[in-house]
């Protein structure tokens, strides 16, 4: 293997991911997994014995940690607000350069939570992770906890329905107007 060739488990979890992101769980098969990855069916099944929903969870966990990531980087040595409108500005980015085809995996996890269950339960924890995130960073800049952690679960719910919408529309007028508002109420 090369050293620009990522190992088969991540290859897997790179495609997975990328798919989730453009056609959501249900929207996308072994096959079309497997062309897009380079990989050999058989070695899907062991790196993933349990199969797609395994995959599907373990892709979505990353993501997860991937998010807590880049939003700790935003939120980094800045104002909560400031550091959730780079946030959002780095969504516009993702959509615009995609021309609205890569959403959020978390988001296309949930969505799939009745046939890919273990996928949901990632998200749902990535979720809180995030929202607990800002909620710190609210707390941080001197807002009370529990209005704190109210506004990291209603500011990350609104990215989120503003990413989706962002995406419908083929327009980042939702994610505009979700800056405009979180620099009015919080700014």
């Amino acid at each position: 293997m090369s050293m620009t060739t990522p190992p088969v488990r991540e290859r897997l979890l790179l495609s997975a991911t990328v798919l989730l992101r453009s056609k959501g769980a249900d929207g996308f098969g072994m096959s079309e997994l497997m062309e897009h990855s380079g990989v050999a069916r058989r070695s899907m099944y062991q790196h993933f014995p349990e199969g797609k929903g395994q995959l599907l969870a373990e892709a979505t966990a990353e993501a997860g940690r991937f998010a807590s990531t880049r939003l700790a980087s935003a939120l980094a040595d800045r104002t909560a607000v400031d550091g959730f409108v780079i946030t959002i500005e780095r969504w516009k980015r993702i959509l615009r350069s995609s021309d609205y085809e890569l959403g959020c995996p978390l988001v296309a996890a949930s969505i799939s939570a009745t046939d890919y269950p273990a996928a949901a339960q990632q998200a749902a924890r990535a979720f809180r992770t995030l929202s607990d995130q800002v909620a710190a960073a609210f707390e941080a800049d001197g807002t009370p906890a529990d209005d704190a952690r109210r506004a990291g679960e209603f500011l990350v719910a609104s990215m989120e329905g503003a990413i989706i919408t962002s995406r419908t529309l083929r327009s980042t007028t939702p994610l505009d107007a979700l800056i405009e508002h979180v620099r009015h109420v919080w700014g």
